[in-house]
């Protein structure tokens, strides 16, 4: 029989005294639990509909400057559990602090919706046929894709600092793409949609109309851009740039000196328009987030304001090895970004372009040198840009830079956000280097 979070909770508790008689000073017991459905269309067909379910259950213990971690996914086991981990401890690998936080209030974030609780596989696998229907009626010879979910979880977080929480959260994802190869040329289009209510942001017509559209500016191809370019950045195009800057915050990244912005704290890193905040209190958003892994509470962060650099992203134990604070962050990673607008909607931004390239998605971006800001990659999606209007799509399209350089000077953001779950806008930037064989 599924113990119920009280009974979770006590086990946990004693389990700190019985980690403490081992002799482990520092515990932390951290229980995951989910269920989720899901369906997925291949060529157009159904081809998955599943069910799932995961429990399982962590024990670190800090024992003269070491951490060990044991896990299991049955509770009859959890003595023999946190033995392990006390004597993995022994020999394991440095643990920067030597105590958990104590005890302290967190901001109250909705993360968990009924409504998504009863959102049904017969629901998605409905929305996703819609997507592939309106993809088929286009152009039944692509190749087309869609999938969707919902999962509702639970964790638990107990530690000898005095913490005991516990979450519940709720989430679902719904999108699609088509992919059409012929010779050396190859299309793909995306599009996807995740919250973690089911609200007026659940818009299949949304995701459909989203690729139509890419799919309708891309029936001719066009000669692209060479050079340095004048370019139009998707949102999601933009938050991949995003995350060299965010790579470089980790707090970790600068401990061991291989972040590029170690020591240029209050320096200029981008252009001045550029405000950029890390909000896990953005209620029912996917990072949505009360408190990390080790009990710190979380909070808004901002990193970077009017584009110079105000802080570093920390969770406890690289807080301990930089001699700085904890922000909360698991990972050292961000959990939502938000990127504050500009003045001008993206429609203004792309009639302002006379000659340039709009990139809309990108392959192999993560190949790069992205600690250092570096990448070459291909365009998997661009469109030529003449007197304002998209004219076409571009083939065999590479593009490289640099992102702080990118981004240090003459960037515009646009005042609107495509999608409302997604707070990155679409941004022009100067001088990116293009070019197409």
């Amino acid at each position: 029989m599924q113990k119920s979070i009280k009974e979770i909770q006590g086990l946990f508790k004693n389990g700190l005294d019985t980690a403490r008689r081992l002799g482990a000073p520092a515990a932390k017991f951290l229980l995951c639990r989910s269920e989720s459905v899901s369906c997925s269309f291949e060529n157009a067909r159904l081809k998955t509909a599943s069910s799932e379910e995961r429990f399982s259950y962590s024990v670190t213990t800090v024992v003269d400057g070491r951490r060990g971690v044991a896990a299991g996914n049955d509770f009859a086991c959890l003595d023999q559990m946190i033995e392990r981990s006390v004597a993995l401890a022994k020999v394991g690998s440095v643990a920067h602090f030597d105590a958990y936080p104590a005890a302290s209030e967190t901001a109250k974030v909705k993360t968990y919706s009924e409504r998504t609780k009863h959102l049904s596989r017969e629901k998605l696998t409905e929305s996703c046929q819609t997507i592939v229907n309106g993809l088929k009626e286009y152009d039944p010879e692509l190749f087309i894709e869609a999938s969707g979910g919902r999962s509702i979880s639970e964790r638990v977080t107990v530690t000898s600092g005095g913490v005991c929480h516990h979450s519940r959260s709720t989430g679902w994802g719904i999108g699609g793409g088509v992919q059409r190869t012929e010779d050396s040329d190859m299309l793909f289009a995306r599009s996807h949609r995740g919250w973690r209510d089911v609200n007026e942001y659940y818009d299949t017509a949304f995701v459909l109309d989203q690729i139509l559209t890419d799919l309708r500016n891309a029936e001719t191809i066009a000669e692209a851009p060479k050079g340095r370019v004048t370019a139009l950045i998707d949102p999601y195009v933009l938050s991949m740039f995003l995350h060299a800057i965010t790579l470089g915050a980790s707090g970790r990244n600068v401990a061991k000196g291989d972040s590029p912005l170690r020591g240029r704290l209050g320096e200029q890193i981008l252009d001045s328009c550029m405000t950029i905040l890390d909000d896990p209190h953005w209620e029912f958003s996917s990072g949505a987030c009360e408190m990390d892994d080790n009990g710190v509470p979380t909070r808004v962060n901002e990193i970077v304001k009017d584009g110079a650099l105000q802080m570093f992203l920390y969770d406890l134990d690289s807080a301990g090895l930089a001699g700085a604070e904890a922000t909360g962050n698991n990972g050292c990673s961000p959990y939502s970004l938000h990127v504050l607008p500009g003045d001008r909607p993206r429609g203004d931004l792309l009639a302002s372009i006379d000659d340039g390239i709009y990139i809309k998605s990108l392959i192999g971006f993560g190949q790069s040198n992205i600690m250092n800001g570096d990448f070459s990659c291909n365009v998997a999606l661009g469109f030529p840009i003449r007197n304002g209007e998209l004219v076409g799509r571009v083939k065999n399209t590479m593009i490289a830079g640099n992102v702080y350089d990118l981004l240090r000077r003459d960037v515009e953001l646009s005042s609107d956000y495509e999608d409302p779950t997604h707070r990155v806008p679409h941004a022009v930037i100067q001088g990116l280097s293009v070019s197409a064989q």
